[in-house]
């Protein structure tokens, strides 16, 4: 998918759980992490994109909801200008096709099946913080969620984290 084909060479992180920084270590690697050991840093995405960018569309992550939950845009480069309003890391995950993101038989995100489906992200970062994140999207359905691991052992998604972009 163009959108996160088109932006590799580090514009753009392919959500393979172990090479994202989900949650909050200061670095990439590892598997899903806790939220709540401290504030992740701002990670902007495809910051050379942004001059082709056609539209900007500002989302809230919070606990544990996107603001808005539904969004519409017409194909091309988008910026997504993202506030953390919450209290804990959020990030903002991309999943092409729609659908409900891909889960083991223990209820943890499959991250071969999220690799193989070409979901990228905007990495988590910390409450009160903003963050940028521009892609190259293809008409289309796309799932918005985070993955971020709660302390009891429950990601952002499964608590309903989760929302819904339109791509005409």
């Amino acid at each position: 998918m163009r959108a996160s084909r088109v932006l590799g060479a580090g514009m753009v992180v392919v959500l393979t759980l172990g090479l994202s920084g989900c949650g909050n270590d200061g670095g990439g690697g590892g598997v899903a992490k806790d939220s709540g050991a401290g504030a992740s840093p701002c990670e902007p995405v495809g910051a050379d994109l942004e001059a082709r960018a056609t539209r900007t569309v500002a989302v809230a992550l919070r606990e544990f909801s996107f603001t808005p939950s539904t969004v519409d845009v017409a194909a091309g480069v988008v910026t997504f200008a993202v506030t953390n309003a919450g209290t804990q890391n959020h990030e903002l995950a991309v999943l092409p096709g729609g659908g409900d993101v891909p889960l083991t038989p223990a209820g943890k995100p499959d991250e071969d099946a999220l690799s193989a489906a070409g979901a990228f992200e905007l990495e988590a970062f910390g409450p009160g913080l903003s963050c940028q994140a521009t892609f190259d999207l293809e008409p289309g359905a796309y799932t918005l969620f985070c993955i971020v691991t709660d302390a009891d052992g429950q990601t952002h998604y499964q608590k309903g984290m989760r929302g819904r972009l339109s791509v005409a």
